[in-house]
């Protein structure tokens, strides 16, 4: 992965701080007020074969520690497990995966028997997730280990990586409403409301009801208050959704040209706007989105958010991600 950074600055009275990201094919979006900040972050993505198995290279959240998920039963995992894990049995994995880091941003291990493993293998690469493996049945494994044994399970919660980065860069008020924009399963909208706290409203948008649904257990198990509302921002204004200034508004992976050209309309001064969206790359898309509505142009972020409204750039990135994930979509692509 490879990064490159400029920097912009807001000139007006209540200058605008904004922050934006983008990936090929995914891409990521901030804005904050009143200290303006743009920062683009763009990351294309390689394809690599499912069939390819190495260890986790570049992670978006480098320098993070791991997180640990634990496979066994919840009964052998009170007996005895890693200090610092989280228990997901492989049962229930499949139903939870909306609950694990977001692929490629976070180093992820997993813990479990050898069959355990190779069944969470067979699940997890074709989706883009990349680990590595401590089989729990090797003796060896835990000499020296730090181990501890209780009910205690560490949270597996952790937000794209880009969102956790700009809520650390910068100064945000002490109440106002944070949105995530098509929130999906909840994770960003959850740790919004986990960073924000009480103070804030914190609200995840969708056109999905069953991903609002899983959304709201993920908020729920959490123990944090979040709103969720089944609403389509390409009809309807943001501002609809609260009575109270919105001073951070988030989106990963959407991407709709008119709800951004709203923006700086929308978000109070002192915001922040933290966006996510696919990106065209060199050369054919080798990944899905394919339409290039659905894709944002080099520059045109800049061009939303440029000095003729304002703002100026303070973080432009861009780089490389390794995903499996696409690559069967690709591959069905390339059949049909």
């Amino acid at each position: 992965m490879w990064l490159d950074c400029t920097h912009l600055r807001f000139a007006q009275e209540t200058p605008f701080s904004f922050i934006h990201a983008s990936y090929w094919p995914s891409c990521v979006t901030r804005i904050h007020l009143p200290t303006s900040c743009f920062c683009h972050s763009s990351i294309q993505s390689r394809l690599l074969p499912a069939a390819a198995l190495s260890a986790p290279a570049s992670f978006l959240a480098a320098g993070e520690p791991p997180v640990v998920v634990d496979l066994r039963p919840r009964e052998a995992f009170e007996q005895c497990h890693l200090s610092g894990s989280s228990s997901l049995p492989l049962t229930s994995l499949r139903a939870r995966l909306f609950e694990l880091p977001p692929p490629g941003e976070w180093p992820l291990t997993l813990v479990g028997s050898a069959a355990e493993l190779e069944t969470a293998r067979a699940l997890l690469l074709p989706k883009g997730w990349e680990f590595e493996e401590r089989h729990a049945d090797d003796s060896a494994f835990w000499e020296g280990a730090a181990s501890e044994s209780g009910p205690d399970s560490a949270p597996l919660l952790r937000p794209n990586a880009f969102l956790a980065s700009a809520l650390r860069q910068v100064d945000l008020p002490e109440a106002g409403a944070a949105i995530d924009v098509g929130c999906g399963s909840g994770r960003d909208a959850v740790f919004l409301a986990q960073t924000l706290g009480d103070t804030w409203e914190t609200i995840g948008v969708d056109n999905h009801k069953g991903a609002l649904e899983r959304a709201q257990r993920l908020a729920d198990g959490c123990g944090v208050s979040a709103a969720f509302a089944l609403a389509n921002v390409r009809k309807q204004s943001l501002s609809d959704l609260t009575e109270r200034p919105i001073s951070i508004v988030h989106g990963c992976r959407f991407l709709d040209r008119p709800l951004l050209r709203a923006l700086p309309e929308v978000v109070a001064p002192g915001g922040l706007v933290v966006w996510s969206t696919f990106l065209d790359g060199d050369g054919p898309p080798q990944a899905p989105p394919f339409r290039p509505s659905r894709r944002l142009q080099r520059g045109e972020m800049e061009h939303l958010f440029g000095e003729s409204r304002g703002f100026e750039v303070l973080r432009a990135e861009e780089g490389t991600l390794l995903t499996r994930g696409v690559w069967e979509s690709a591959q069905n692509r390339d059949k049909s």
